[in-house]
């Protein structure tokens, strides 16, 4: 059984009053289930999205994420 967690209604909030022109940023603890609560409200609440866990991807990738976080164009 899952448990209905406080951040997902919080992220909800988000999108609501982002309207979708901001991007979102999670980090916290490890293993409290940051990306399972993603990849939920992901599904639920767009037809598509992104999702980049920076524990599994190439030091290049970080590299270039770090570098391009002024140049949205680049970045999306």
């Amino acid at each position: 059984m899952e448990l209905k967690r406080k951040i997902y209604d919080k992220l909800v909030k988000w999108k609501e009053e982002s309207k979708g022109k901001t991007a979102l940023l999670i980090e916290g603890a490890r293993r409290v289930g940051k990306t399972t609560i993603t990849q939920k409200f992901g599904k639920e609440n767009y037809r598509s999205y992104a999702l980049i866990d920076f524990n599994r991807v190439s030091s290049k990738l970080k590299s270039s994420f770090n570098s391009n976080l002024n140049n949205l164009d680049i970045l999306f």
